[in-house]
């Protein structure tokens, strides 16, 4: 996939998703990041498309006028549904049984591996990261219940570090591009660019399975 192509993929998911939505007009953190993970997975622009536009068809007939689509996990089963028939009828209607990489042993290698490179300015992320591997030993279902609140920790900790210099100077990009937000939104993607600023540049992994 190219950079324009790239880029295009994040945008026109964006534009699907929160058109159907609604509100607001910024992706968090998560939704980008499982965006990334579905461009690493290969699943054309189009079916990830379609997957939405089924999950947002589904929530209409089902659910009710009080139930808000907080994220775009909510879209992830009819992506992946999508792609499971993409892939059945490239295939002539056989389904692909290739085995998926356990989603421990992924999560258990990232931390490891992130544990191994951290630099002194992250050290108070290093013992959120060996709680979550001791969590991990205690089974899948306490992995599942409880890495998701230490990535939670990990937000907070990591906007902590970043400090006030640098989200000033992220809210300067944003209100450069967008000099209309309300107060809350501006706060909102000062938060998720400062957090996926920081995710990128030091390769912090997620802990909750939700990302792998």
């Amino acid at each position: 996939m190219s950079e324009t192509d790239d880029g295009r993929y994040f945008q026109e998911i964006a534009r699907r998703f929160l058109a159907g939505r609604g509100a607001p007009f910024f992706l968090s953190a998560k939704d980008l990041d499982l965006v990334a993970s579905w461009a690493r997975a290969g699943i054309p622009l189009q079916v990830v498309l379609e997957g939405i536009e089924r999950a947002f068809e589904n929530h209409r007939t089902w659910a009710s006028k009080r139930d808000k689509v907080l994220s775009l996990g909510f879209c992830r089963a009819q992506v992946e549904r999508a792609f499971d028939r993409f892939r059945e009828r490239n295939v002539g209607g056989v389904r692909a049984n290739a085995a998926r990489p356990d989603k421990r042993v992924l999560i258990r290698s990232e931390i490891e591996k992130f544990l191994e490179r951290i630099p002194p300015e992250l050290g108070p992320l290093k013992d959120i990261y060996l709680e979550a591997l001791k969590k991990m030993a205690g089974g899948p279902a306490a992995a599942d219940d409880d890495l998701e609140p230490l990535d939670r920790e990990t937000e907070r900790l990591l906007l902590k570090i970043a400090g006030p210099a640098d989200r000033s100077a992220v809210e300067t990009e944003i209100l450069a591009e967008h000099k209309r937000l309300s107060r809350d939104a501006l706060a909102e993607a000062v938060r998720v660019k400062v957090l996926k600023r920081l995710r990128d540049a030091y390769k912090i992994p997620y802990l909750s399975p939700y990302y792998y």
